[in-house]
């Protein structure tokens, strides 16, 4: 019997789960949503799925309102799964994106906010709004850990610490053990957000992955909205994220802790 495309690719969301990997499971689901959208249908033979049928979808995701990166996000997904499926010998080795159109923009230099930019957002007063405060003080956490992501932030276990070391696992895929130097400054932070679970932060409620999945996303998006509040108050000339915290610190700081310094 021939395997179905959204019934493997369902196994393979709930893998991503399971790992912890929110963040590739719930840009695979958005993925499969569309593609579903666009067949009229949840149900895809692997045989199927070919080169047409994606400049086809492509098309379809590009009339109907998608940017050029978002359907390059959910094309890529999808040829992602259907590789999972080649490794596992269930379906013949093919270019499923041979014919798509969707170009990869030339890179460019991701906009930071300034040392300046940087304190005005780190002292100012925020006391009249929990959710700016919180978002900000993930944003300076994130820079003080080396540039934690924000799935590995959610993901932080309170045993991750030992004296003044925190080391913990990437969610990213073949990411080995992180160690980062635990600061004062992080502890203030960890301090005013305690957690009665196993976990550093308040962001996962729930033991069932799927669960743990849906709060992270909920509460980054209540994070990135309060960025563009914050943007506002603070008068900065880019709306701050979690994406630019890495460049940020390997801008500022090589080996010192970067507390001292914003």
């Amino acid at each position: 019997m021939e395997h179905d495309f959204f019934k493997y690719a369902n196994q393979i969301i709930a893998r991503d789960n399971e790992a912890g990997r929110c963040d590739a499971a719930h840009n695979r689901e958005m993925s499969l949503r569309c593609l579903a959208a666009f067949l009229g249908k949840e149900q895809l033979p692997f045989s199927e799925l070919t080169p047409e049928l994606m400049v086809q979808f492509e098309a379809w995701l590009l009339t109907n309102g998608r940017k050029a990166s978002t359907s390059r996000l959910y094309l890529n997904q999808i040829n992602a799964i259907y590789n999972y499926a080649v490794k596992e010998n269930l379906v013949p080795k093919i270019k499923l994106l041979k014919g798509v159109k969707t170009t990869i923009p030339a890179k460019q230099d991701r906009e930071l906010l300034t040392d300046t930019e940087l304190r005005r957002m780190r002292y100012a007063d925020l006391s009249d709004s929990r959710p700016m405060s919180f978002a900000r003080d993930m944003f300076f956490f994130s820079i003080y850990g080396r540039g934690i992501s924000f799935t590995d932030l959610a993901n932080i276990k309170k045993t991750d610490i030992q004296g003044f070391l925190l080391t913990y696992t990437s969610q990213a895929i073949s990411q080995p053990r992180i160690t980062v130097q635990w600061d004062s400054a992080m502890q203030e932070i960890a301090d005013r957000y305690p957690s009665d679970t196993e976990y550093l932060f308040p962001f996962i409620t729930s033991d069932n992955k799927v669960k743990a999945s849906r709060d992270v996303r909920r509460v980054r998006e209540n994070v990135v909205n309060a960025f563009k509040q914050i943007a506002v108050r603070c008068n900065l000339s880019v709306v701050p994220s979690m994406y630019m915290v890495k460049d940020i610190y390997q801008r500022l700081i090589d080996g010192v802790s970067v507390s001292k310094i914003i």
